[in-house]
């Protein structure tokens, strides 16, 4: 791995663009993430390649001063080696973007994004890696504590071993988020109930996130899953708000679950530092407290505007309720849009999965601008997961698109300055 771009701090040091890395303070060399820890350390070796030599560069710097070394090389995510019953990848319908149908189960990717994986392709090597490193928070998908359960889901006979890396990574320092994929039948009611117990005994695991199990209409030839309805979703909860209160708010129930309840979700405070949200768990809760902030601070106008807001069936029901305090500050006309999702099926019901297709087959009334929350658009892009544009969204529907934060900050904001430009 060779370095392409560094700071004056390395160049000091005496390294230089094209060296090849070969250690890292004793260590082989793998990735960016040897060379972001090394960063906060005073004195290391770096063993390099340079004009076809091997070289040893002493590095002594402060801890302040910053290596900051780019290479040649793009981070390929390891690849899932698991055959999870419900994977939603292998729900999605075909001809979509290549990227969307990767299975990613990445140890790095996890510490760097967030994203959960589940430990069966992780070697030894690379639990100590992840320990030396203090990779951490570490996100983990556990989905039962119990092995056969866990195995039956996962189709993977490897995944025995989680348990065992998990208390090895909190042994020494590693902290992790859990999250259970919940199936009715199979992982929910008392195997739920003993995995969200285990999980809180084991050293360094902090919080636990429930979820249902999302289905499409595109599994023909997949396990047959019990889709979550009311009376699960109210039993659920149940259970999971009686382990929080006992175990001091280790786990939550996912947004989800309230709504496919029928109950209201309980206020910011339940959620403590929103550790899960990412997962769904307290949107709507951080949603509300960000309107309501974004609406005091809001000037008094008098737009006289029609607009359209537009999610998914979820979330509907919820924003129709918090219309009316904006189209009294911004004197505007709110229209709240479901969109059923014919793309994937209307099982799926959350905003982020909602399509342009889908949209503009639904929506036929006019307004002066319509409203969407930015989790429908791939990230740092403005493309939908249908591939269709906003501006294509725009022209379809006749009127501007805004596209706002998801999480409920600066809708008003964002409709004044559609109208104000």
């Amino acid at each position: 791995m060779k370095i392409t771009n560094l700071s004056k701090t390395a160049k000091k040091q005496g390294l230089k663009a094209g060296d090849e890395i070969l250690e890292m303070g004793g260590y082989k060399f793998i990735d960016e993430l040897d060379a972001l820890y090394f960063e906060n350390e005073k004195k290391f070796d770096v063993k390099i390649i340079r004009d076809g030599k091997e070289k040893i560069i002493h590095v002594s710097k402060k801890e302040t001063e910053q290596l900051n070394l780019e290479f040649d090389y793009e981070m390929k995510p390891h690849i899932c080696k698991n055959h999870c019953i419900f994977c939603f990848v292998d729900q999605l319908p075909k001809g979509l973007r290549d990227t969307l149908y990767i299975k990613d189960d990445d140890y790095r990717y996890s510490f760097m994004c967030g994203s959960y994986i589940t430990f069966t392709n992780v070697s030894d090597e690379e639990v100590d890696r992840i320990i030396r490193l203090k990779l951490s928070p570490m996100y983990i998908s556990v989905h039962a504590y119990d092995n056969e359960v866990r195995k039956f889901m996962l189709k993977n006979p490897h995944t025995e071993k989680l348990i065992d890396i998990m208390r090895k990574l909190g042994d020494n320092g590693i902290k992790m988020h859990t999250q259970i994929v919940t199936c009715p039948g199979i992982n929910d009611g008392e195997v739920l109930k003993e995995s969200i117990e285990k999980l809180s005994e084991i050293k360094g695991v902090e919080t636990c996130a429930v979820v249902p199990v999302g289905l499409t209409m595109h599994r023909s030839e997949l396990s047959q899953i019990k889709p979550v309805d009311e009376q699960n979703a109210k039993e659920t909860i149940k259970l999971v708000e009686s382990l929080h209160e006992k175990l001091g708010g280790f786990c939550w129930c996912s947004d989800e679950y309230y709504v496919k309840a029928g109950l209201d979700v309980p206020d910011s405070s339940y959620y403590g530092a929103f550790d899960q949200i990412e997962n769904g768990v307290g949107l709507i809760a951080d949603f509300k407290d960000n309107y309501e902030y974004s609406l005091k601070e809001a000037p008094q106008m008098n737009l006289n505007k029609s607009i359209g807001f537009i999610t998914g069936t979820s979330f509907a029901p919820v924003f129709r309720t918090m219309t009316e305090k904006l189209e009294k500050k911004l004197n505007i006309k709110c229209s709240v849009y479901a969109v059923e999702n014919d793309f994937f099926g209307r099982t799926v019901t959350v905003a982020g999965l909602v399509t342009a297709t889908d949209m503009i087959k639904q929506i036929k009334e006019k307004h002066d601008a319509f409203v969407i929350p930015d989790n429908m658009l791939r990230e740092f892009s403005d493309a939908f997961l249908d591939s269709k544009t906003v501006k294509e969204l725009s022209d379809a529907l006749g009127a501007p698109v805004i596209v706002t934060p998801h999480n409920g900050s600066e809708i008003p904001q964002s409709i004044i300055r559609e109208f104000e430009e």
